[in-house]
């Protein structure tokens, strides 16, 4: 059995993982799996299905014996602002609200009422979207604070 990197990309329409190996100073990549990805309205937001997302992530694992690749590492990459939140008990205490959801909007103007644009940027070295983490971490405080006293 071959050893393997596996890589999992997930996008805003799908999702897929990749094999990689070096091999005689080359990167060769395979397609393990590809699977549709996308957000649904859940109540009054538009979430992201991790529970199917995770399914795919294991089902493409297993695909990989078939393929005789072991996976030795894997990496995961995604949208990087969206999240769950979780209690004391690692129980979602949110669903995966997507950065395309309207949640945010207003909030990034909120924000920087109460944090100078200028510290913004230099402690997270980011750009100014409506969608990154923080507009929607404001709007749990503001909305939902709730939420945040349970999260740990």
């Amino acid at each position: 059995m071959s050893k393997y990197s596996i890589a999992v990309d997930i996008g805003a329409s799908s999702g897929r993982l990749m094999a990689g190996r070096v091999e005689e100073d080359r990167l060769t990549l395979q397609e393990i799996h590809r699977f549709g990805n996308k957000i649904s309205k859940n109540g009054e937001f538009f979430c992201w299905d991790i529970q199917k997302i995770f399914h795919e992530i294991k089902a493409g694992i297993k695909k990989c014996r078939t393929a005789e690749i072991e996976p030795v590492s894997l990496g995961i990459d995604t949208w990087a602002v969206d999240f769950v939140l979780l209690d004391e008990n690692d129980e979602l205490l949110t669903d995966a609200v997507s950065y395309r959801d309207r949640r945010t909007d207003g909030m990034m103007e909120e924000v920087l009422q109460i944090v100078r644009k200028e510290a913004l940027y230099f402690e997270t070295g980011i750009q100014f979207q409506k969608f990154n983490t923080i507009y929607q971490l404001y709007y749990l405080k503001k909305n939902h604070p709730e939420i945040l006293d349970k999260a740990k």
